[in-house]
C-alpha cells in the first residue's frame, strides 16, 4: 500500500465518523500523544478540527530536542570552547536551542567549530577525514536514535571520536506521566517510530496498573485517526487495552536486535528531562566498556550546570499537556522560529513549533 491510501479523504471522513460516534456520550475526554512528529502532522493535516468537542488531543514531552537539559547543552559548549577545541557535530535542530548562556549556534559563530550533521555517520567520517583533530558527537534522542549509536559505538572506529550522550527511554517517561495523580489524562496516543524499537507491548503498564487507555499510531491522517478512534471505543466501553494501530512498522516485541544492542551498550539511569525534571530509568547512559568513547573523561570536563527554563517561556508546560502554545504570552510575538526563546519553538518535533507553522483555521 502506497502512502496515499493513508491520506485518503474518503478513508479520513469514515473515521471521522467512527470517531464521532465512538466518542458520544463521554464526558470530555484528554487523550496525550507522546510524538513530537504527531503534533506536525495533527496541525499539516488539521486533524483536530475534525475531533468531537468531547475529545481534547493534548501534546506531551515527544520532543528529543525539546526535552534535553540545558546542562546537558552548556556542557556541549564547554567542549566547544575547549583550547584546542575538537570539533563538534550535532544535529542542526539542537545546534539553535536557546539556554542563558547562548546556544551552540553563537558558540559557532564565535568561532567554535560546530557542525551541524544528519547523523552519528557524519561525524564518524569527519574523524576519520581529519585523524589530526578530535571529534565529538552529542548524541541525543529516544530509542530510536539510541539504537543505530549502539550499533555504531560496537563497530570499529577512529580513535579520535568521541560521543556526549544524552539518549532517552520512552516507556519509563510515559510510566512517570501516568504516575501523576493529578494528572487527567485518559488515554496514551503513543508513539510509531519508539515503539518499533521497543515495541507495543512495552507500554502494557498502561491499563495493567493505571487502568489507562492506549493506541499506538502511524504518522498519516488515516492512522491518527484509526488509533484515536480505538481510544474512543476503549474509553466508551470502560476497558483499557494498547492497540497496536500500526502494525505495519510495530511488533508487540519490538525489534529484537535493537533491544539487545541497547542493552548491550547503555544502561538505563534516572535522568533529567529538560523544564519537567529527573524521571526514573529514562536515561541510556554507555556502559562502562564504551568510556573509551566518552567526551567529558577523555577532555576532563565537568558536567555544566544551567536552568532549564528561560524566562517567560511556558515550554514545561506545554510538554506535559498542562498549558497550549498558544497561551504562552510569548508565542508567535517574542517567540517565533525565527528567534525562539525556548526549545519547543526550535524543535523540528517541538509542539509550540507546529502550531505556529500550522494555525488552527477559523471556523467558517
Amino acid at each position: 500500500m502506497g502512502p496515499n491510501l493513508y491520506r485518503a479523504g474518503e478513508l479520513v471522513a469514515g473515521l471521522t465518523q467512527a470517531l464521532a460516534e465512538a466518542a458520544r456520550g463521554l464526558p470530555p475526554v484528554r487523550i496525550m500523544h507522546v510524538c513530537g512528529t504527531h503534533e506536525h502532522e495533527l496541525g499539516r493535516y488539521a486533524l483536530r478540527q475534525l475531533l468531537p468537542a468531547n475529545l481534547k488531543l493534548i501534546a506531551g514531552p515527544g520532543c528529543p530536542v525539546c526535552i534535553t537539559p540545558a546542562a546537558a547543552i552548556a556542557t556541549v559548549i564547554r567542549l566547544a570552547r575547549l583550547d584546542p577545541a575538537p570539533i563538534v557535530c550535532a544535529y542542526g535542530d539542537i545546534v539553535r536551542v536557546p539556554i542563558a548562556s547562548g546556544s551552540l549556534w553563537e558558540a559557532k559563530a564565535e568561532g567554535a567549530d560546530v557542525r551541524m550533521v544528519y547523523g552519528p555517520r557524519d561525524a564518524v567520517r569527519l574523524a576519520a577525514e581529519n585523524p589530526e583533530r578530535e571529534v565529538v558527537f552529542f548524541s541525543i534522542g529516544f530509542e530510536t536514535t539510541a539504537a543505530p549509536v549502539a550499533a555504531l559505538m560496537r563497530s570499529e572506529l577512529p580513535g579520535n571520536f568521541f560521543l556526549y550522550c544524552c539518549h532517552r527511554w520512552v516507556p519509563a517517561a510515559v510510566a512517570a506521566l501516568a504516575a501523576d495523580r493529578e494528572s487527567e489524562v485518559a488515554g496514551y496516543l503513543l508513539p510509531g517510530h519508539a515503539a518499533a524499537i521497543s515495541g507495543s507491548a512495552a507500554y502494557d503498564f498502561l491499563p495493567a496498573k493505571y487502568g489507562k487507555a492506549a493506541a499506538v499510531a502511524g504518522f498519516e491522517p488515516v492512522d491518527i485517526m484509526a488509533a484515536l478512534v480505538s481510544l474512543a471505543r476503549q474509553l466508551r466501553q470502560g476497558r483499557a487495552a494498547v492497540a497496536n494501530c500500526y502494525p505495519r512498522a510495530v511488533r508487540p516485541e519490538g525489534n529484537r536486535r535493537a533491544l539487545e544492542l541497547l542493552d548491550l551498550v547503555f544502561a538505563r539511569t534516572d535522568a533529567a528531562w529538560r523544564g519537567i525534571g529527573t524521571l526514573p530509568a529514562t536515561g541510556l547512559e554507555p556502559r562502562p566498556e564504551y568510556e573509551r568513547l566518552d567526551a567529558l573523561l577523555h577532555f576532563g570536563v565537568e558536567p555544566a550546570v544551567a536552568e532549564d527554563v528561560m524566562p517567560g517561556c511556558s515550554c514545561p508546560l506545554v510538554m506535559v499537556g498542562r498549558r497550549e502554545p498558544e497561551e504562552c504570552g510569548l508565542f508567535g510575538r517574542a517567540c517565533t522560529p525565527e528567534s525562539p526563546r525556548g526549545p519547543c519553538m526550535v524543535g523540528g518535533e517541538g509542539s509550540c513549533r507546529a502550531r505556529y507553522l500550522y494555525p488552527e483555521r477559523e471556523d467558517g
